[in-house]
């Protein structure tokens, strides 16, 4: 019997199965470690720069046996991947959406060990070239794009600006798609995981009880080739990347008529384009088709997904693209907007409250509550945003008038017409809208009781969907687990690593 199965071969898999490898491995920080140390100190960044010349020659990855990492787990834990490789899935879809380089800085990737450690294998790899710099300067001239940085004047209010000499830093840099999965590929072979993956789909996740039913003794998981794993954890690191759990807008729901399959689709259909070619070997050469030429789209949502499915289709020949935003256009480098509000740098306010980065991240560590959590996450990230590097791209399509965005909008209505073949939608703000292609990069939910793995475990211990480790909601279930390398972890336990690791 397994100890802990993990569903899942991407980026929050591999930071798990590494951190599984080795328990006895101290992590390179706690969350304390992150509170003291994310402030870096002139003195620190002098000191870094004196011994940069140093560090450049400095042997990277040094570890035993050959160059692979010495496990000595005392845990007995393997990883189910449907594709059987490490980060397949998370590889074809930047490729789908010909996503150069991540959004994540250098900072934040999968190895738990060693913080520097893409650091040290682009500068033993010579690959410096395929970091990405921060934009020095970027003027905002569409007036309905917002950028939510209060340090700016009026007269500055359309400069969105990176911190000085923050672009310049390495550990900002953003690394190239390629050079991110080169890394994943090393870290696999370091910590010897390819050992420990199988290549399977599951189908179901059965909990076996205890006599009086009280709790779960462990999990019988049945796999599509008919084989049955027997676990006492199972952690799904799935991610929103099956069909079902796109998140369709009630519109779409409400349309009567037959159309054509292609005609109308969800973004998280191209995560598995390229896996998909693969398994029946056919040839795949640059994006998937998201348009024809001369076609009208229209792509319903306002975060980055959205841009790079804009921009795919504009190559592609799209005669005009309308963009749908329910709110604003919001700008934003990271995630959570501008870096400094979260690294304590200077204060700012937040409805009405002044307080810095470093409190914020105190006052989340702290909370035990999942719900304040989870709001917490919501305030930083501000719903979804556009990077700048991908809104410069499209701004001279948004002056030349070839993309059309529609601020504070949403779809009412929308009918098939046989006769045309093409679209007929009723906008809020009256418009009328006829095309022949839609995208709906609307998203993903994440929802125990319509997630089909979870049916048999819903059934016997129905709970809330507000209380279930899925999304970002259960975040300090997760960093506990982290932290405690599993040892919190009860029996029969399922977990949701989604949230406590980012790289895109």
């Amino acid at each position: 019997m397994l100890d802990v199965l993990i569903i899942g071969g991407g980026p929050h898999a591999l930071t798990l199965a590494t951190l599984l490898s080795d328990p006895d491995q101290p992590i390179c920080q706690s969350s304390a470690d992150i509170l003291q140390g994310i402030q870096l100190s002139k003195a620190k960044a002098k000191s870094a720069r004196k011994n940069k010349k140093r560090q450049s020659t400095r042997p990277v990855l040094e570890t035993k046996n050959g160059g692979k990492h010495q496990t000595r787990s005392s845990l007995n834990f393997k990883v189910v991947d449907s594709y059987g490789r490490w980060i397949s899935l998370w590889q074809s879809q930047f490729t789908s959406l010909s996503i150069p380089h991540l959004r994540s800085h250098m900072l934040v990737h999968t190895d738990p060990f060693d913080k520097t450690a893409l650091q040290e294998f682009v500068v033993a790899e010579h690959r410096a070239e395929e970091l990405h710099s921060l934009p020095e300067q970027i003027y905002i001239q569409d007036e309905n794009a917002f950028f939510n940085d209060n340090r700016l004047g009026k007269r500055d209010k359309k400069l969105l600006s990176a911190t000085n000499g923050l672009q310049k830093k390495l550990y900002f840099s953003l690394p190239g798609t390629q050079l991110s999965i080169d890394f994943f590929q090393e870290q696999v072979r370091k910590y010897d995981l390819d050992s420990i993956l199988i290549r399977a789909t599951v189908d179901r996740i059965i909990p076996i009880l205890s006599e009086d039913e009280s709790k779960v003794k462990f999990f019988n998981v049945t796999l599509n080739t008919g084989e049955n794993v027997e676990a006492k954890t199972v952690v799904m690191a799935t991610g929103p990347s099956r069909a079902q759990m796109a998140n369709i807008p009630s519109w779409v729901q409400a349309i009567q008529e037959s159309y054509p399959e292609g005609s109308l689709q969800h973004t998280v259909e191209l995560m598995h384009y390229f896996c998909t070619r693969e398994e029946t070997n056919e040839p795949s050469t640059g994006p998937p088709p998201v348009c024809h030429i001369g076609q009208r789209v229209m792509v319903v949502g306002g975060g980055l997904t959205s841009a790079h499915i804009i921009s795919i289709a504009l190559k592609q020949g799209a005669r005009h693209v309308t963009w749908v935003l329910r709110k604003h256009l919001q700008l934003k480098q990271f995630d959570v907007g501008d870096v400094e509000s979260l690294i304590g740098r200077y204060s700012h306010i937040e409805h009405g409250i002044k307080m810095d980065g470093l409190a914020y991240l105190r006052q989340f560590y702290n909370e035990r509550s999942l719900h304040k959590r989870l709001a917490m996450i919501k305030q930083a990230r501000k719903g979804g945003a556009v990077t700048p590097e991908v809104y410069t791209q499209l701004l001279p399509f948004i002056q030349s008038g070839q993309l059309l965005v529609r601020h504070h909008c949403q779809v009412t209505e929308a009918k098939w017409c046989y006769q045309t073949q093409s679209w007929r939608l009723s906008l809020c703000n009256g418009e009328r809208w006829n095309g022949e292609k839609i995208w709906l990069a609307t998203g993903c939910k994440l929802n125990v009781n319509q997630d089909p793995l979870l049916a048999d475990v819903m059934r016997k211990f129905p709970i809330q969907s507000s209380l279930v480790g899925f999304g970002r909601l259960a975040v300090h279930n997760r960093i506990t687990a982290v932290d405690t390398r599993m040892s919190s972890l009860p029996d029969g336990a399922v977990h949701s690593t989604s949230g406590w690791a980012s790289c895109c």
